[in-house]
């Protein structure tokens, strides 16, 4: 249950791009920004008790991460520093990994059964939420240490925060509440009473709204504003997914009945688009919806018209996508591996082999 209750994206990946050479503005400084190399961006790979780095310019699996087991969430941080992942030595931990290095730090042992995790816009602080002891721990990410507690209600399962690090949101399966907290201070708010347990939370990027999956096969707004619950969006089946445009106009649900557009002015959705459901992403310049379903294939989906577009085999039941900050490239995980997709072509590229098969993957900015 937890791999599908805690999956959590950030909705904000166009502003995660950064520039590929430093200062490299004007012919006078030309030379120190050829002195300088692009990053490589990276993929990492959940898989199973190791977490495998992929680099995405020769599409080569590097040496896997061993994180102890009992790994199913993951995040990076938004500046692309560190990955962060459950995982299980001598307890249940969360494992720090620098992608500079691809080296685990110290464990942080905080939790006593982490079940999700979200890192604050500005990449300052890593949240991590504890199913057992209804709290939702606070740890720097400078060094790794706990900074604070909010508490929750019971059973927390998902966590996320407003793309303005204003506020954080923490999903309550036990007793089917939304916590919200102030971030500068981790103050938990009144807590949102909804009538289903909810599992999952996706807030648009321009922090209005929070989009709340329940188990009930409803979407529930959250107006940030007022920390309102509006009228729950039917959309057929359990929200396998929820994924907003950059633009913060539409919200795509995936469910196992298809995907349902949502236009968040109106919260009214559109007609479902009857394709195979699963994970989803966006391209960053919000043209394209793709996504991965356990069908072993990835449809792509023109936001302008939500028409889908040919489906794409990966040759496998495909598990979660990402895509690159730069647009070009989508990874897509299945039990084989992770296959590429050339997006402005949308044709698959070779298979990268990841023993044990690939689950969740974030992708460091370029």
């Amino acid at each position: 249950m937890h791999s599908q209750l805690t999956r959590i994206r950030l909705v904000a990946a166009a502003a995660l791009a950064l520039p590929a050479l430093a200062g490299a503005t004007s012919p006078g400084n030309a030379p120190a920004a050829q002195a300088r190399t692009a990053r490589v961006v990276t993929a990492y790979v959940l898989n199973g008790g190791a977490v495998t780095p992929i680099n995405t310019v020769t599409n080569k699996a590097l040496n896997p991460i061993p994180t102890g087991g009992s790994s199913f969430i993951m995040v990076i941080t938004p500046n692309g520093k560190t990955v962060y992942v459950n995982g299980f030595s001598g307890g249940p931990t969360v494992i720090p990994i620098s992608t500079a290095t691809n080296k685990p730090g110290t464990a942080i042992v905080a939790a006593r059964n982490p079940s999700a995790l979200a890192v604050t816009p500005h990449s300052k602080t890593l949240y991590i939420a504890d199913q057992d002891s209804n709290d939702v721990i606070a740890v720097s990410t400078a060094t790794n240490q706990t900074a604070g507690f909010v508490p929750t209600g019971e059973a927390p399962v998902a966590v996320a925060v407003t793309p303005n690090a204003a506020t954080g949101y923490v999903a309550n399966f036990g007793d089917l509440t939304v916590t919200p907290f102030t971030v500068a201070t981790n103050t938990p708010g009144n807590a949102i009473k909804l009538r289903r347990a909810p599992v999952r939370i996706t807030i648009t990027p321009d922090s209005k709204t929070a989009y709340v999956g329940v188990a009930a096969g409803t979407v529930i707004p959250i107006r940030t504003a007022t920390n309102k619950a509006l009228t729950p969006i039917n959309v057929g089946g359990p929200a396998v997914d929820i994924a907003i445009t950059p633009d913060s106009r539409t919200a795509y649900v995936s469910s196992s009945l298809g995907v349902t557009p949502i236009s968040t002015a109106t919260n009214k959705p559109g007609k479902l688009i009857k394709i195979p459901g699963g994970a989803i992403a966006i391209t960053p310049d919000g043209k394209t919806a793709y996504v991965a379903a356990g069908s072993g294939t990835v449809t792509p989906i023109r936001t302008a018209t939500n028409r889908p577009g040919k489906p794409i085999h990966v040759g496998a039941s495909a598990n979660d996508i990402a895509i690159t900050s730069d647009g070009k490239t989508a990874y897509v995980t299945s039990n084989l591996g992770v296959t590429p997709i050339n997006i402005a072509t949308n044709k698959p590229g070779k298979l990268i082999k990841v023993a044990g098969g690939a689950g969740l993957i974030v992708i460091t900015p370029g």
